[in-house]
């Protein structure tokens, strides 16, 4: 009777495993409220900002500039007019026999520095050619994809991530249901020889060995309701939620996705990783920084025109109003040789991106080859874990009827019942880790369209 019980709930784990995909929604949330993917986001913003700011030095400069000035002492500017007119004077007056003419006018002084002055005036001030401007301009837009792309970078490693947690989660909690089973089994088992031991049909060594394997099965059941919280903590951490709120599992599936040829994964890969993207588009920036120290050999023109009022009194009429159109021309000839320093520093910084580019690639080839060989290897496991959970059963079933018919001894059948038990938690295990080479292979593949996801980032 015994062993049809255990045989009975033996069948009963076996049942519970089935693969299952994530909610579409936690997917979501994972992109809507992850913190650090909002920090990326911000990154990016930021870059945004630097954008505009290099595109206003496009637009013209109008500023208000208002001046009071009060002086004393200083420079001054001597006339001699009393010198020059007094001999004139006293000669006319001599000849006219009258003194028509002053003579005594004094030699004037006129400070160099008005006692008081104002002026206010308007100016406008549009660069008309000015190469560093364009050049910066184009430097900021590709930082500005920079961060873009890091944050698609980001987005498709939490998505991952999300992913591989979610089936973490699920695997740990298939294993306390299976070990919650077989404790079931072995609470009543011990029970059972227990009573058998009680009744003198059996001896006490039935009994110490039914409770060391009920020590060890409820040892490796607190292992994994530890690993089952552990899981649950960290998957709603990544969608920044209640580290303690459930996680829904829905959606069974055990249809493995639809395999494509090693060289498709290579150009998908090759063309939509994000690490890829980020060093073209450095290689880009840093062409463009040396455009802007090539530019400082060049001249530059701007425009200025200015319009305001001028006087030792405030006052804002047609007698004390002015203007001035100015084209300003500015060329540095010499430097020091310090812009050839930075081209080539740049040109250096060019360089060392086009090479790493090159070592990126020859990674992302070994990342898809270790891939795949990944998921040959998960694939072939779980086939040897299904075909070890058969032969266990198949081997439980006789070894359960030979002792039933007492051919054979209780360890053996206890024996038998480990296997059972060991080939029901691997084949757990090896599913999940075939579920799991798949999100990693759609990973490194750059398999997953993330543009729906930015999409949800762009509303917010």
């Amino acid at each position: 009777m015994l062993k049809h019980f255990l045989f009975s709930l033996i069948l009963l784990p076996l049942m519970l495993s089935a693969q299952t995909n994530i909610p579409e929604e936690y997917l979501q949330q994972a992109v809507e409220n992850n913190l650090a993917l909002k920090q990326a986001e911000f990154g990016y913003r930021q870059s945004m900002a630097a954008l505009d700011q290099a595109q206003s030095l496009f637009l013209p400069r109008v500023d208000i500039n208002a001046r009071y000035s009060l002086a004393g002492g200083g420079r001054e500017i001597d006339i001699p007019i009393g010198d020059l007119i007094n001999p004139m004077h006293t000669a006319l007056n001599s000849l006219m026999q009258a003194q028509v003419f002053p003579a005594n006018l004094p030699n004037e002084s006129i400070p160099f520095l008005r006692e008081k002055e104002h002026e206010t005036k308007l100016r406008i001030t549009q660069p008309l050619f000015r190469a560093q401007i364009y050049h910066n301009y184009k430097l900021n837009d590709k930082l500005a994809q920079m961060e873009s792309v890091a944050k698609d970078k980001y987005t498709r490693e939490l998505l991952a991530n999300v992913k591989t947690s979610y089936f973490n989660y699920i695997q740990a909690k298939e294993a306390v249901k299976i070990y919650s089973s077989y404790r079931e089994i072995l609470t009543e088992n011990k029970r059972i020889s227990e009573s058998l031991v009680k009744n003198g049909k059996s001896t006490h060594d039935v009994v110490y060995t039914a409770d060391a394997e009920l020590a060890e099965i409820e040892k490796n059941l607190n292992s994994a309701s530890a690993k089952q919280k552990s899981a649950k903590y960290y998957f709603n951490f990544l969608l920044n939620r209640d580290l303690d709120a459930q996680i829904v599992i829905v959606g069974h599936n055990n249809t493995p996705p639809k395999m494509r040829s090693k060289k498709e994964y290579l150009n998908n890969a090759l063309n939509n990783r994000e690490e890829l993207k980020q060093l073209k588009l450095a290689i880009e920036a840093m062409e463009n920084k040396a455009s802007i120290h090539r530019s400082s050999y060049l001249p530059n023109l701007d425009f200025a025109f200015d319009y305001g009022f001028q006087g030792e009194k405030y006052k804002f009429d047609s007698d004390s109003d002015f203007w001035m159109a100015s084209f300003v021309l500015s060329w540095n000839l010499f430097n020091g040789f310090g812009d050839e320093a930075q081209v080539n520093a740049a040109l250096f910084a060019e360089k060392e991106n086009s090479a790493k580019l090159e070592e990126v690639k020859k990674l992302i080839i070994l990342e898809i080859r270790r891939s795949l060989d990944h998921l040959e290897t998960a694939r072939l496991s779980v086939k040897a874990a299904t075909r070890y959970k058969s032969a266990a059963e198949q081997s439980f079933r006789l070894i359960s009827k030979r002792y039933s018919e007492g051919m054979t001894g209780y360890f053996e059948y206890l024996d038998a019942f480990s296997r059972v038990q060991r080939a029901d938690q691997s084949l757990n295990i090896e599913k999940f880790n075939l579920k799991k080479a798949f999100i990693e292979l759609d990973k490194v593949a750059a398999l997953t369209d993330i543009t729906k996801f930015n999409k949800i980032n762009n509303e917010e």
